[in-house]
């Protein structure tokens, strides 16, 4: 091949590729990358030197990377996520020029009973407590998931007598000292980790003051809600819904500097996390009844909004077959977009073509009925049973307070 011939091609993948939007890798198709690559491959031998075919070889790589580690299932992690804050807590994200009023209020749709958060919750606080809930769970049950289900509540009036008492002895600050280990370990209900033990369990690669901030935004935030509690009815389990009276937290934590560089950063820090709450000692309450579903780490790396619909509508329903109308999807993710062309624009390449591409759901489809409005009926895979423990259930886990 001469060599203008190569440059032709050159700049013809190099447009190809650099018109794909932003994330490329959400975006991009597996297969044209991969044909780009081989393409460039063959033209190794005229341009090997060049910059521009170097930094593209090297990009188009990093997105098929990517990619590839963003779908792949086998081998990621699986975290248990509880479904009582999955049903009943809404995403309220800072939307710029879209300022809210806290506290922010929605209705329960299923009593219509008031729910209510103070502060911004989004993806990335779900994710720390599908995080920290499968660690408590791995921790009571010595490294493997608990055999049996247990209930911390046996009904509705004993939630009631723990919702009068205060929570138990407050951390009363966020940054725990050596000196006070003692005194927190007989806190009950505690777990720690390490940031490594959070890397892991998200597949992210967060910083350790990354980490530290996440667990704070997640710990400062109030919540006052209709809250689903697995109760016993004779001898089966049933799902009944809890009216809180007062506000309450989902934990408190604190943490400990472990490893700090010579010029001050901390590179490596211990958590502990207490559920000393009564909405912390309720998600305590479902986990260890089973009232979880599994979510791959790799879910994580789902745009925010996919990851809300997904806990919203498809994670603890059993149906493969789910219809769900265009007003219900905007009110839960509170979609603030009034063009309707646009909206529907947001749900189908922000939302639905994502879980698509990573196997989360099958397929779906649009109606626009006149009278009932838009409807998507979603299509997704048979859900994975629960396993006991598995390839992915780690053989080394986080010690609790009181473990080893």
């Amino acid at each position: 091949m001469q060599k203008h011939q190569a440059m032709e091609l050159l700049t013809q993948i190099f447009h190809d590729y650099h018109i794909i939007k932003e994330p490329k890798y959400r975006n991009a198709n597996l297969m044209d990358l991969k044909g780009y690559l081989d393409t460039l491959d063959h033209l190794k031998d005229d341009l090997k030197d060049h910059k521009t075919y170097k930094d593209l070889v090297n990009g188009i790589s990093q997105t098929i990377n990517r990619i590839e580690k963003s779908t792949k299932s086998d081998n990621t992690w699986r975290n248990t996520s509880e479904r009582g804050i999955n049903k009943a807590i809404r995403p309220v994200v800072n939307k710029p020029g879209h300022p809210t009023e806290f506290p922010f209020e929605w209705k329960c749709p299923k009593s219509g009973q008031s729910c209510f958060i103070n502060d911004h919750w989004g993806a990335r606080n779900f994710m720390v407590m599908d995080v920290i809930g499968y660690i408590f769970l791995l921790d009571y049950g010595c490294g493997s998931l608990p055999k049996e289900p247990s209930l911390m509540f046996n009904d509705f009036g004993s939630i009631g007598v723990r919702e009068s008492l205060p929570s138990s002895e407050s951390i009363n600050n966020d940054h725990l000292i050596s000196v006070d280990l003692d005194k927190i370990k007989n806190q009950k209900n505690g777990i720690k980790f390490t940031d490594a033990d959070f890397r892991k369990y998200t597949s992210l690669d967060y910083s350790s003051n990354q980490i530290r901030d996440l667990l704070y935004e997640t710990s400062k935030v109030e919540f006052k809600l209709v809250f689903p509690v697995r109760m016993m009815e004779g001898e089966k389990p049933k799902e009944k819904l809890y009216q809180m009276n007062i506000f309450s937290k989902l934990f408190e934590f604190g943490y400990i500097d472990r490893d700090i560089r010579h010029d001050g950063i901390v590179q490596s820090r211990e958590y502990y996390i207490f559920f000393n709450t009564i909405l912390g000692e309720l998600f305590l309450h479902n986990l260890l009844s089973g009232s979880y579903d599994w979510v791959d780490s790799n879910f994580y790396m789902l745009p925010a909004n996919a990851q809300a619909f997904y806990r919203q509508f498809i994670l603890h329903h059993d149906k493969t077959t789910n219809p769900i109308n265009l007003v219900t999807i905007k009110e839960r993710l509170r979609l603030l977009d009034t063009n309707p062309t646009n909206l529907l624009r947001t749900i189908e390449e922000n939302i639905l073509k994502p879980l698509i591409q990573h196997g989360f759901i099958l397929s779906y489809e649009k109606k626009i009925d006149g009278f009932m409005g838009t409807k998507f009926t979603i299509k997704r895979p048979h859900k994975k049973k629960k396993p006991e423990i598995d390839s992915k259930t780690p053989l080394e886990t986080p010690a609790g307070i009181g473990g080893s």
